[in-house]
């Protein structure tokens, strides 16, 4: 009984990928009818398909899944995706009500409650949130047919409610992503988390990336919106990051627990897991073409992170097609594989993206360990030699005249460092790490050799 435990509990974190579901029904022909350079791939694919899925810790009765499913869902195969909200939902109420309503915040071990809340909301169920937010992000999860405007409401509370508990600002999340990070395309300076300008093999640009993320993007989303010509959607999105201000200001003054247990240390690590997610995601990009979906960014193919976040390793899949539905991604992946191959794609196996970035910055030693990781799909495979001179030649910084700021993003930035240097002067919570984040980022543009303005 003890071992069985211990088996579940680690793939909680770790899911088994040497089988598949055996609930699932599997089409062999997949790998029946490829090509033989690509049956490597085919074969570890399919793990990503037909795996046992771990997003969902905890599973409801039959009769109410089946409700959801039916009576509410756009679709039954977000089936998971329901459950996923629903476990960090009960678990955010549970914390908030003990940080609330139970624990004196006067009493110092009241504030040993931060250790269970870290490890719960982050260890277990952060990149499962997060990874859920993002799909529901891109592709409603309730519908409005079924459940009227209640739909409307219950799609919003995750990016304007539950993600505050992961260090985003209400309503700035779907903007960031859908709106300019899918449309920018990683491409500086339009998308402001864009990995180009940066020289992506340098932990000192990592840093300076993190940081830029943190003090330049709050004024930047609704400015987008506007160069966008999506009117409605800036003000929404200027009104929530508004609300989010004072919220702030009021709960820090009413409960310091809640507000530093919840919000406080999550405003910094929230920034951090994001960034470090998508600068891992988009760290080869190739200078000869940085708009291609397919040069721009990695898939992992049989990575036991795939199953505990709903596909996330089949990002060149994603940015192909941003509305393919997560369960699909491997089986669109394989049978396109063509262009993959034509596209020049990079493909990794049993790696998920953090450890590529900390490969990377480990130099030489890591870049090679990366090349061991690599899936060819090239009928005449790249020496390691030959796979290490490519990461190489990806990671350059991609700065040119093309990649300028332009002075109303140079505004934009500006008023952006002086709103935290003003709301710091004020006394307003968390302004301070942003406002001393600024003078890093300076330090670093000058010492590290950043770019930007100087193509």
């Amino acid at each position: 009984m003890i071992i069985t435990l211990f088996k579940h509990l680690k793939h909680i974190f770790e899911p088994d990928m040497s089988s598949y579901d055996p609930d699932a029904v599997i089409d062999h022909t997949l790998l029946e009818t490829c090509k033989p350079h690509h049956r490597e791939v085919v074969q570890l694919a399919m793990t990503d398909l037909y795996g046992k899925r771990m997003e969902a810790i905890l599973r409801l009765p039959a009769s109410w899944e089946r409700f959801l499913v039916e009576r509410m869902l756009n679709d039954k195969r977000d089936l998971l995706l329901a459950l996923t909200f629903l476990q960090v939902a009960l678990w955010l109420t549970f914390t908030s009500v003990m940080q609330l309503l139970v624990l004196n915040p006067n009493n110092s071990w009241s504030w040993l409650w931060i250790v269970p809340h870290l490890l719960i909301t982050w260890v277990v169920f952060g990149q499962r949130f997060i990874l859920a937010m993002h799909y529901a992000a891109h592709i409603p999860l309730f519908s409005k047919k079924k459940i009227g405007f209640a739909a409307t409401l219950l799609n919003a509370i995750p990016t304007t409610v539950m993600c505050n508990f992961y260090g985003m600002p209400a309503g700035a999340y779907y903007v960031h992503h859908c709106i300019m990070h899918h449309q920018a395309n990683n491409f500086f300076p339009h998308d402001v988390s864009s990995t180009m300008p940066y020289d992506r093999s340098s932990p000192l640009h990592f840093f300076a990336y993190v940081i830029n993320f943190m003090i330049h993007t709050f004024l930047y989303l609704p400015f987008y919106c506007i160069v966008k010509k999506r009117y409605d959607i800036a003000g929404v999105c200027a009104a929530l990051l508004g609300t989010y201000m004072l919220a702030i200001k009021f709960l820090y003054a009413f409960n310091p627990l809640f507000f530093t247990c919840s919000l406080g240390i999550a405003s910094v690590l929230g920034p951090f897991a994001l960034m470090l997610g998508n600068f891992s995601q988009h760290i080869f990009v190739d200078p000869d073409s940085p708009s291609s979906n397919y040069t721009l960014a990695c898939n992992h193919v049989n990575a036991p992170f795939n199953m505990l976040t709903f596909n996330d390793g089949y990002h060149i899949t994603h940015h192909v097609n941003s509305v393919c539905h997560w369960s699909e991604m491997p089986l669109n992946f394989i049978k396109n594989l063509d262009k993959y191959e034509q596209g020049g794609a990079i493909i990794f196996k049993h790696i998920s993206f953090d450890e590529i970035s900390f490969a990377v910055f480990s130099g030489e030693r890591g870049l090679r360990r990366l090349a061991k990781h690599v899936v060819q799909i090239t009928p005449k495979h790249k020496s390691e030699d030959e796979l290490v001179a490519m990461f190489r030649r990806r990671l350059q910084p991609i700065v040119n005249k093309e990649t300028n700021l332009t002075s109303s993003r140079i505004g934009v930035f500006l008023a952006n460092e002086v709103l935290w240097f003003s709301a710091w002067a004020v006394g307003w919570p968390l302004a301070k790490i942003p406002a001393m984040g600024t003078a890093v980022f300076y330090a670093i543009y000058h010492i590290g050799g950043l770019s930007w303005l100087n193509a």
